[in-house]
């Protein structure tokens, strides 16, 4: 970890060792990060408390509803993610993007976006 990182504790994982942090990162208290994956968090990116990064999915289809699917969750550099917001798997955040309070990210996040609400959607600044 680089010196500048900083996570406030408590912090859950199923894994831990399919996550990857850049520098000057800050992680606040009660995150859940389900890294089965592959988590990468960007330098400089500021996570609030109780946001949850969720890799895994189960299937639609009720026969195969036990079937889980893994996919990365990539955040950019200088990404501020609010409390409480919950980031899907395969979702890409691109760098300095801000993803409101709340927000339910199921789509990619352009660089320089601001996002919010259930599911998010793009907003003005």
């Amino acid at each position: 970890m680089d010196e500048g990182f900083s996570l406030f504790p408590p912090f859950y994982t199923d894994c831990g060792r399919n996550i990857t942090v850049g520098r000057r990162v800050f992680i606040n208290a009660g995150c859940c990060f389900q890294d089965q994956g592959g988590i990468s968090v960007g330098d400089e990116t500021l996570i609030g408390h109780q946001v949850v990064l969720a890799t895994l999915n189960h299937d639609l289809d009720p026969a195969r509803r036990a079937n889980m699917t893994a996919l990365p969750i990539v955040i950019g550099k200088k990404v501020w993610i609010g409390a409480h917001a919950t980031i899907l798997p395969g979702v890409t955040i691109g760098d300095r993007a801000v993803v409101a309070a709340g927000a339910v990210v199921t789509k990619n996040v352009p660089a320089d976006g601001i996002v919010a609400g259930v599911p998010a959607k793009p907003i003005e600044r």
